[in-house]
């Protein structure tokens, strides 16, 4: 006999330990900043977020445009059916090499791009300009 069996640790005993434990923790205190400290940073802060401006936008296209990559990715992927679809159904009008072309661009081809744009993400995030 193991001591697991002496225990009395069942799920109720497991979530009542969890409740317990985030009542006991507790969150920062948010302090306060004087006005006279927020007056004077205030005008600082602007002049960083206008040096800060171009980066950003760049950023922000970057990531519009890796995200956009992704999602056509993704729609690639609907190639599989339709390349099945045309093998099968198909096949007795001789749309069967198209359909494997289909089912390859859809099944290898897609995933892979996408897998690459996600993997890129974060590249395309500092805005850099990459074509794939």
């Amino acid at each position: 006999m193991s001591i697991v069996n002496f225990l009395p640790f069942n799920k109720v005993v497991l979530v009542i330990l969890a409740v317990s434990c985030m009542m006991v923790a507790v969150p920062p205190k948010a302090r306060a900043i004087d006005p006279i400290t927020l007056a004077i940073l205030a005008p600082v802060a602007i002049r960083v977020a206008e040096a800060a401006k171009p980066y950003v936008l760049r950023s922000l296209v970057g990531t519009g445009k890796g995200l956009f990559n992704v999602g056509k990715a993704s729609l690639e992927l609907l190639y599989l059916p339709y390349g099945i679809g045309e093998v099968t159904i198909g096949l007795p009008f001789r749309k069967g090499k198209r359909g494997l072309v289909h089912i390859i661009r859809g099944g290898v081809i897609a995933p892979t791009k996408m897998v690459l744009n996600l993997l890129l993400l974060p590249v395309y995030m500092t805005g850099a300009k990459i074509n794939i």
